[in-house]
């Protein structure tokens, strides 16, 4: 993790559970930690190069490994999830810099308590939720595994019935679709390894819902993971409030992620009024 940098792309587990859809591979250059994705389209940086060792040179070379890849196939190079106070480090006129979609960060509070008119229609969700089902909410051990991934697999079989792919226009849905239960289910696997914390709902002995988060910093959380199942109406609400409360009560702050440009996800990201939408940058050689 970059010392201070609250975005959720910065911490191990957030880029280990994604090694199913593209290979991580990285190099010390000038002292500093440089992480590239290797997809069939071509290579490019995960992160930018964690450190603050001549940081210009490390760049022209980062960029010269890519492009030694990407000129054959016309893939461009990049380097993504790139946090803004990076940008003080190097000449960003030799680049092209492209701000991408922010993170979205929560006063931990505000989801606790979810008081005033503001989350009065989150407020009457969970009270639906709690009212109309019998559910447990427990937290997350290796003894949940197993049926954890079953539940996974039910969410995504679910999910691919409900929307058509070969109509749907909306960029990175396709690939946040399939690849997010893949990702899903290495967190479950290697929760314990990779040191998440989690919680699940149980409705009638089955898990129906669970999620899973981290520490980033000393006063931001992370919430890698959240999968219910869509037929208990008001349980992503009551999931999300109780694994605040529960584990991350002492952190001023949640992270949730970005929305890929999904309108629908940018809508439940905005109805919970971030405290702050924490900016992230794509740097393009010119």
């Amino acid at each position: 993790m970059e010392e201070g940098v609250n975005l959720c792309d910065y911490s191990f587990a957030n880029n280990y559970i994604w090694k199913g859809s593209i290979e991580l591979l990285w190099k010390i250059i000038n002292g500093n930690f440089c992480l590239f994705g290797v997809t069939s389209k071509g290579i490019c940086m995960m992160l930018p190069p964690l450190g603050k060792t001549n940081i210009q040179n490390t760049l022209n070379e980062c960029f010269s490994i890519m492009q030694e890849i990407n000129d054959c196939s016309g893939f461009e190079s990049y380097v993504n999830y790139v946090y803004e106070n990076f940008l003080n480090l190097f000449d960003t006129s030799l680049y092209r810099i492209v701000e991408g979609y922010p993170d979205y960060i929560y006063q931990t509070s505000d989801l606790i308590k979810l008081a005033g008119r503001n989350y009065e229609k989150k407020r009457n969700e969970i009270n639906y939720f709690k009212k109309h089902y019998d559910s447990s909410f427990k937290k997350f051990s290796s003894e949940h595994i197993a049926d954890a991934l079953l539940m996974i697999d039910q969410w995504k079989k679910e999910k691919v019935q409900e929307s058509n792919l070969s109509n749907h226009n909306e960029t990175h849905y396709e690939y946040s679709l399939i690849h997010e239960a893949e990702a899903a289910k290495c967190a479950i696997i290697f929760s314990e390894e990779l040191g998440l914390e989690g919680a699940i709902i149980t409705i009638n002995d089955r898990i129906e819902g669970i999620t899973l988060g981290e520490r980033i910093t000393l006063n931001n959380a992370s919430v890698l993971i959240e999968k219910t199942n869509n037929k208990f109406h008001g349980m992503p609400q009551f999931i999300y409030q109780q694994f605040c409360a529960s584990d991350f009560s002492d952190v001023a702050f949640i992270n949730a992620g970005e929305d890929w440009g999904i309108e629908g996800l940018r809508r439940a990201k905005m109805s919970y009024h971030p405290y702050l939408l924490a900016k992230k940058f794509i740097i393009y050689k010119k």
